[in-house]
């Protein structure tokens, strides 16, 4: 089998003349297999397309209508072989979403050429690749982002009148035509040597590339149509300068915000195309380094309408904000029907350096064959090619994880934290946690989403970490199923490196498991460990000595279930005879799936930033057992906490499932957080300075209640009622 990898492609992070590009870890893959012991087929042009992924109903299977087939044959043809390999079986997997701007085209063309390559074993260098792929995707900043990886600059050579006539030939000549009209590609133009060139600019490497997805398109022609035919001089020659600011800017480390920022307002393109992404107005003027702290640029990718946000820390507050004005416009494709609301998917992303990649698995011979079939692992259904294919897919994602004493590369026997290397020339205290996500998991499989889960099984961890005072250094993961999928393993993985990202720790190790018997079907399990330290001298928390009565409770809002009480959650469902694809009865924008699997929040940065600060005494992260169990886990045997119930907001979410269930308000309290994720404990006096501590951190806070001395339950709650 032949796996071709190919990143995603961005273009107007550069100066808006298709000159520089980006590519982006979200991946355009193909799985190729050849069946050498036929020998004819009635597959026409001997390759089956198979396709999963976004868009895939309006995806053509037809090998001379696929944008990725049809490059192949162009390449193909242009070396005398007329058709695939008999019989070629090429199965494509899209997580990018078509006609948003990301690059999907640039992507398709070089995996296609890329496809040709191998299949036809032509040998041809990724330089001459750039050839074929630019006579037909006349755009070199998005092809040789694709293929090159990173941040690229491309330029296109002075060409003789000859090479200039091949390299302009319309389109209609070189690409096969659908079955049904005249085959112009039989005999294709080749293409001229070196019609361009690429350098790799630095890229720094605390930038990560926030992608704001909306879901409508703006397509090309469209995008395109809007430009003008002429432009003001001083409008190019600021675009002109951008090449060399940008260039330069983004790879510094640290990066200055204010030369980006202003180095990413293209004035050739993104002013013309404002009209065409509604929000994306409100979103230049209103989000700002100067606003959102971390920021450094907004702009367009390529002709839209996917907005690109430059960040160094605060992505989630970031993406969030943006989405959030995003979503409050009617999608220009409701203006034919009724009004819809926009809704947008966000991914923090990094450059690809590897650019697209090909791995093999050569077939192994044996001298000599015992009688009898031929047994192998993957009969016993475990199959270590797809292991492997995950360590190749997971390498950027893990790698994005890095820190300080931790290099966060995979693929050794296990993953080495250097303390001293790590800041800590003096032995610190060590703690360790390990939890897993639970049923979750089971909507996760069901829904065929696993994009959040991994941030859950960190955050279950982590949280528990930064309750003591400690500062998660190091994380590592398991998965067991019955058979690894490689797209559910990846998606998950990459998702806990997303979490480790946002806890400010290294995914150091993992293990993958494969049980046939154990688990059947998709189903998977899930568990994580993480490290963490409390610096030498630093009190470990909680604080017991130091609390007293009259210290006030703080409870930090939780962002929906998080990953507790999934059982009778699921179980409340079934009795309402509602599906994980029906609409969420307390939130019609989204099913019922989408809403349950909304990742646990992360509270390690902001309440670090209390735990320096001196602003705490103890903190409980409320898990299984409510606060119940959880807040009394952090007080000493004479008090008790106190707390009101009507002082805090329950998601929705959570109120229907009462609701729904007939739950009464003490086993609400007990299965569910009820809204708060973490309480914390803190000196009555301290109260103004660590509530704002927290809100400039993002997060949402109610002052909950207080410590009162012990007569009896450690966790009470009034106003029950309330809930009823």
């Amino acid at each position: 089998m032949i796996a071709i990898r190919v990143p995603c492609s961005s273009a107007n992070i550069g100066p808006g003349f298709d000159v520089v590009g980006l590519g982006l870890n979200i991946y355009l893959e193909l799985q190729v297999r050849i069946d050498t012991t036929t020998t004819s087929s009635n597959v026409p042009l001997n390759c089956k397309i198979t396709y999963e992924g976004v868009g895939a109903e309006e995806v053509s299977l037809i090998a001379d209508e696929n944008l990725i087939t049809r490059t192949a044959l162009y390449v193909l043809r242009c070396h005398n072989q007329s058709a695939f390999p008999v019989q070629t079986h090429v199965h494509i997997i899209n997580p990018i979403p078509l006609g948003r701007g990301l690059g999907s085209s640039g992507a398709a063309v070089v995996a296609g050429a890329a496809l040709a390559n191998e299949v036809g074993n032509l040998g041809l260098s990724k330089d001459r690749l750039l050839d074929f792929c630019l006579m037909i995707e006349r755009h070199p900043d998005n092809v040789a982002a694709a293929l090159y990886g990173g941040f690229v600059g491309t330029y296109l050579n002075e060409l003789d009148p000859e090479d200039m006539a091949r390299k302009e030939i319309p389109l209609s000549e070189v690409l096969p035509q659908p079955a049904g009209g005249v085959d112009t590609g039989l005999k294709p133009p080749v293409p001229p040597l070196n019609i361009g060139h690429h350098i790799k600019f630095r890229w720094a490497k605390e930038i990560k590339c926030i992608a704001i997805i909306p879901d409508f398109e703006v397509p090309t022609a469209e995008a395109r149509k809007v430009l003008q035919v002429e432009y003001k001089r001083a409008d190019v020659i600021f675009n002109l300068q951008r090449i060399a600011l940008l260039t330069t800017a983004l790879g510094q480390s640290p990066p200055d915000p204010r030369m980006i920022y202003d180095g990413m307002q293209d004035k050739v393109h993104q002013n013309q195309r404002m009209h065409l992404v509604p929000g994306l107005e409100e979103v230049l003027k209103s989000v700002t380094p100067q606003s959102h702290p971390g920021l450094l640029g907004i702009c367009l990718s390529g002709a839209g309408p996917t907005i690109l946000a430059l960040a160094t820390e605060n992505f989630e507050t970031i993406s969030q904000n943006i989405k959030n004005i995003m979503e409050r416009y009617d999608s220009p494709e409701s203006t034919s029907g009724a009004p819809k609301k926009t809704s947008c998917l966000v991914k923090v992303l990094e450059p690809a350096e590897d650019g697209m990649t090909v791995f093999r698995k050569p077939e192994s011979e044996t001298s000599q064959v015992p009688a009898g079939p031929r047994m192998t692992y993957a009969d016993a259904g475990v199959s270590i090619e797809a292991g492997n294919e995950l360590v190749h897919r997971i390498k950027a994602a893990v790698a994005s994880t890095a820190r300080p004493g931790a290099s966060a590369e995979i693929g050794g026997f296990g993953g080495i934290l250097d303390l001293d290397a790590a800041g800590f020339p003096r032995a610190p205290k060590i703690v360790s946690a390990i939890d897993g996500v639970g049923t979750k998991l089971k909507i996760a499989v069901e829904m065929n989403d696993h994009s959040g889960v991994g941030v859950d099984l960190v955050a279950m961890n982590v949280n528990d970490l930064v309750v003591q005072g400690a500062q998660p250094l190091a994380f590592l993961d398991y998965i067991a199923s019955s058979k690894l999928e490689l797209e559910t393993a990846a998606q998950f993985v990459e998702s806990v490196a997303r979490g480790c990202r946002e806890a400010g720790c290294a995914l150091v190790g993992g293990e993958t498991a494969e049980m046939p018997g154990i688990y059947t079907g998709k189903e998977y399990d899930a568990a994580g460990a993480a490290i963490g330290t409390i610096p030498h001298g630093q009190k470990i928390l909680p604080d017991l000595d130091a609390m007293k009565e009259g210290d006030v409770l703080l409870g930090l809002a939780s962002s929906g279930q998080h990953s507790n009480g999934f059982s009778l959650t699921r179980r409340i469902l079934e009795a309402r005879k509602l599906s994980y694809q029906s609409k969420a009865p307390w939130d019609e924008t989204k099913s019922v799936g989408e809403s349950l699997l909304t990742p646990t929040r992360i509270y390690v940065k902001p309440l670090l930033k209390l735990t320096e600060k001196g602003l705490t005494k103890g903190m409980a992260h409320v898990t299984g057992g409510g606060l119940y169990d959880n807040v009394p886990r952090m007080l000493p045997e004479h008090l008790a906490a106190e707390m009101d119930v009507s002082t805090w907001s329950v998601p929705d979410v959570l109120s229907w499932l009462k609701k729904a269930g007939n739950v009464d308000a003490g086993e609400f309290a007990r299965v569910w957080n009820t809204g708060l994720g973490m309480v914390v404990v803190v000196a009555k006096e301290r109260v103004e300075e660590a509530v704002g501590s927290l809100k400039e951190s993002g997060e949402v806070v109610f002052t909950v209640g207080t410590l009162v001395k012990r007569t009896g339950e450690r966790c009470v709650l009034k106003n029950l009622e309330k809930w009823n």
